[in-house]
């Protein structure tokens, strides 16, 4: 590999090279179209997590299951407790944002967004271009601060950080 960089930094300079090995340059989307809905004028949309509310309740719980012999007869009856504890529920949906289309999460355009959110010090990892977890949960944590709560990137977030194309 060294020396095929040397041969290109020799041959056609640096803007010839390959471009890094670490990152991965096909072209298969990396975010799944079932968290993406698409429109027939080809702009795609998302859901932000809906509002929660926790609240205490009291469940059954077996604790033991009931005891049969070979016979299939109950020797021992299961034993049941209360248990009471916090629970959070979804409310209602979230609210419905302008998303990037599955097919623009390409591997190099994840390396991008994670160039973009490293340089606002949003992201530390490594530039991979895989939609891992610590990839969206930064990106998520980026939103956060401009009202979209996703892990999936707004439009309008995208053209912020520079990486979508501005409508003319």
């Amino acid at each position: 590999m060294m020396v095929k960089r040397l041969i290109c930094l020799m041959s056609f300079g640096l803007v010839a090279c390959a471009p890094p090995p670490e990152i991965a340059r096909d072209t298969m989307p990396v975010i799944s179209l079932g968290e993406i809905e698409t429109q027939p004028d080809g702009r795609c949309f998302a859901r932000m997590a809906g509002p929660t509310r926790t609240d205490i309740v009291t469940e059954l719980v077996e604790v033991q299951p009931e005891v049969k012999d070979r016979n299939g007869v109950v020797t021992q009856p299961a034993i049941f407790r209360n248990v009471t504890g916090p629970k959070t529920v979804v409310t209602g949906q979230g609210a419905r944002f302008e998303t990037v289309c599955p097919q623009v999460y390409t591997p190099d355009f994840v390396a991008t967004l994670q160039r973009a959110l490293i340089v606002r010090r949003a992201y530390d990892g490594e530039v991979t271009g895989l939609m891992d977890e610590a990839t969206s949960l930064a990106l998520q944590q980026f939103q956060r601060g401009m009202d979209v709560d996703s892990p999936l990137l707004a439009m309008r977030v995208g053209r912020d950080l520079g990486i979508v194309a501005v409508p003319r």
